[in-house]
């Protein structure tokens, strides 16, 4: 028996006792930022940039069994992606709790510190799995915001900065839309087919109810998070980049119209940081997305002139050729399951946002051009493939005729 689908208008509440106690005075040199989400992709780049830029101490939220464990946990990360500090030893420190739980499951003298201290939070903690419905988003995409927004309100009022998402857009009401805005979203958020998009759909409109009783809150739609820009450096869960390895390594693509908003992750930590640290800057919406996207189509032909030998198939032929490559290499494997949700059919085809472009005018007016998103253009497409075709990968690529003409 089919559930009923979820009204996510009723999932949009937010506890009366969470209710700024006094007036928020925004500060330009924080002394003390309190991090969730710090072991994650982005989240690496957050903790180097805010040591870059502030001169405050970042105290992260970390799963772990004790403050030594977490903190190794946060410095481990930031290796791996080839980010890193030198004070990030003096400066970064491990909170242990969980997102989920209220107060995060702090005990009280730890929590207690935080509320007196902490001059502003970065909410990046979430689940960004393409795969769960709602039900299983909602524990940390949801109350984990709520217990951000109580912890904004204890003893003193504390800005929160939330990193949302582009795919707020895939809801039915942007299906004609070709531009969309650094506006409150409208509609009843209908139409959405994952449960990551409904989830943080519904965080937007918590967002909105907190603000309304005065607490400040900062609204970052990130684009779809890719390498970094310098280094090519990518997650290592990105599906994007998966999908082009695939075709790397088969010599086989299928070319799709989809736009992909591909945002360097470097760009959108720096660029985060910075706005945050502006004044003018609270209560806004920036969307820090790609503004130069290519289609599917446009990096495949890019790829052939750049000399990758691949053959242009069907998406029914090159899965099979998917198929053949996971027993290979199992960790393809997520890819393929990924595909398989939809019936085989292409991911993001058919999604308001592979069709959409998104305007950046309050990015523009607060940012320092120095930190504007870069193009989407052959230099940046270089780094990023020789990453994802490097011989360190546990993959091996198509060899590359050297004679294809480079633009």
């Amino acid at each position: 028996m089919n559930k009923p689908p979820i009204d996510l208008a009723l999932e949009t509440h937010l506890d009366a006792s969470i209710v700024p106690p006094g007036p928020f005075q925004h500060s330009a040199r924080p002394a003390n930022v309190f991090v969730t989400g710090g072991t994650g992709f982005l989240g690496a780049y957050m903790i180097a940039d805010l040591l870059r830029f502030t001169t405050a101490n970042v105290y992260c939220l970390v799963r772990a069994a004790d403050a030594a464990t977490g903190k190794r946990r946060l410095l481990d990360n930031m290796a791996h992606y080839a980010v890193a500090h030198h004070e990030v030893e003096s400066r970064v420190f491990a909170v242990c709790g969980d997102i989920e739980r209220p107060r995060f499951a702090v005990d009280d003298q730890a929590y207690e510190w935080l509320a007196v201290n902490v001059d502003s939070i970065y909410h990046l903690a979430a689940s960004v799995s393409f795969m769960p419905g709602y039900e299983q988003m909602k524990s940390i995409n949801v109350t984990g915001l709520t217990h951000v927004l109580q912890l904004a309100c204890d003893r003193r009022t504390k800005i929160v900065h939330y990193t949302s998402t582009y795919a707020v857009f895939n809801a039915d009401a942007y299906a004609m839309a070709d531009r969309v805005y650094e506006t409150r979203l409208t509609g009843s958020g209908e139409g959405f087919i994952r449960g990551y998009d409904r989830s943080k759909w519904v965080a937007e409109q918590i967002v909105r109810l907190a603000q309304e009783r005065g607490v400040p809150v900062n609204t970052y739609r990130a684009g779809f998070i890719s390498g970094d820009s310098a280094t090519g450096i990518h997650n290592k869960m990105d599906p994007v980049a998966q999908v082009f390895a695939v075709a790397l390594c088969t010599g086989h693509a299928f070319p799709i119209d989809a736009l992909l908003h591909l945002t360097p992750v470097d760009y959108c930590s720096a660029a985060l940081v910075r706005l945050s640290l502006n004044p003018q800057t609270t209560n806004g919406i920036f969307h820090l997305v790609q503004e130069h996207p290519l289609s599917c189509r446009d990096i495949v032909e890019w790829l052939a002139d750049e000399g990758y030998p691949l053959r242009i198939v069907d998406f029914p032929d090159w899965y099979e050729q998917l198929k053949q490559l996971c027993k290979r290499h199992p960790q393809f494997i997520p890819v393929l399951y990924l595909f398989s949700l939809k019936g085989a059919t292409p991911f993001g085809e058919g999604e308001n946002i592979s069709n959409l472009q998104f305007d950046a005018s309050n990015v523009h007016r607060h940012l320092e051009a120095a930190y504007h998103c870069p193009k989407l253009q052959s230099s940046l497409l270089r780094r990023y493939f020789s990453y994802i075709a490097s011989p360190e990968r546990s993959y091996q690529v198509m060899p590359r005729q050297m004679t294809a003409v480079r633009a």
